[in-house]
């Protein structure tokens, strides 16, 4: 498998060698991260077929993400499928007929932060007195919201070749960072998805 990790942004800019961003780095950006199977010939797949819903993962059931803001997300995947000489199949009862399935999952998560009790600090041994470092006699919270994207392109072709069914992932791409809300988060996914396409040039038609 071969691996592709950069931060994304408007500029889409700026590389990185580690898997993992530093979260300091991700207040304005998306860390992209893409793998694609090196034995698949990507020139050969002419159709596709894009849901037109975003899969929401639950811990219990899923759901569908399908207003608006997931349509601009799911048009710019096909905007840049189709610029890569792949044609869509809409209609869900010929799904079947294409060569490969683009699946798109949308993962929000609030992250708590609760601390209290002994802290070292940051200052030297002496720098308050004698004292050693200090505590806090109250709990102090924070929060902060992340969002995920991922996109999955599965190989329609390998139906029954498999020998417990399964379809291949072949491509895959993960956007993650700072989830802000609004029409900026929306301006991030989109830019995500566009260098996700960039950083993978093997995706590519031969039509």
């Amino acid at each position: 498998m071969k691996k592709l990790f950069f931060l994304a942004c408007a500029a889409l800019v700026m590389s990185a060698c580690e898997k993992d961003p530093d979260m300091g780095e991700m207040d304005a950006n998306l860390a992209v991260y893409t793998d694609y199977d090196s034995d698949t010939d990507f020139s050969a797949f002419k159709t596709y077929f894009l849901p037109d819903s975003i899969l929401e993962p639950g811990s219990h059931h899923a759901s569908y993400w399908k207003d608006e803001n997931a349509q601009a997300i799911i048009s710019e995947v096909e905007a840049q499928m189709n610029s890569r000489g792949y044609t869509r199949i809409t209609d869900p009862e010929q799904k079947d007929d294409a060569d490969v399935g683009v699946q798109l999952s949308y993962i929000a998560q609030t992250t708590h932060i609760v601390t209290g009790g002994y802290f070292g600090g940051w200052w030297d041994y002496g720098f308050w007195g004698p004292w050693s470092g200090w505590y806090y006699p109250y709990p102090v919270t924070y929060s902060y919201d992340t969002n995920t994207l991922v996109m999955e392109m599965v190989d329609l072709t390998a139906s029954g070749e498999s020998e417990n069914n399964r379809l291949p992932v072949v491509w895959y791409a993960n956007a993650s960072g700072f989830d802000f809300g609004g029409r900026y988060s929306l301006k991030l996914l989109e830019d995500a998805v566009v260098q996700s396409f960039v950083q993978s040039p093997y995706v590519q038609s031969a039509n």
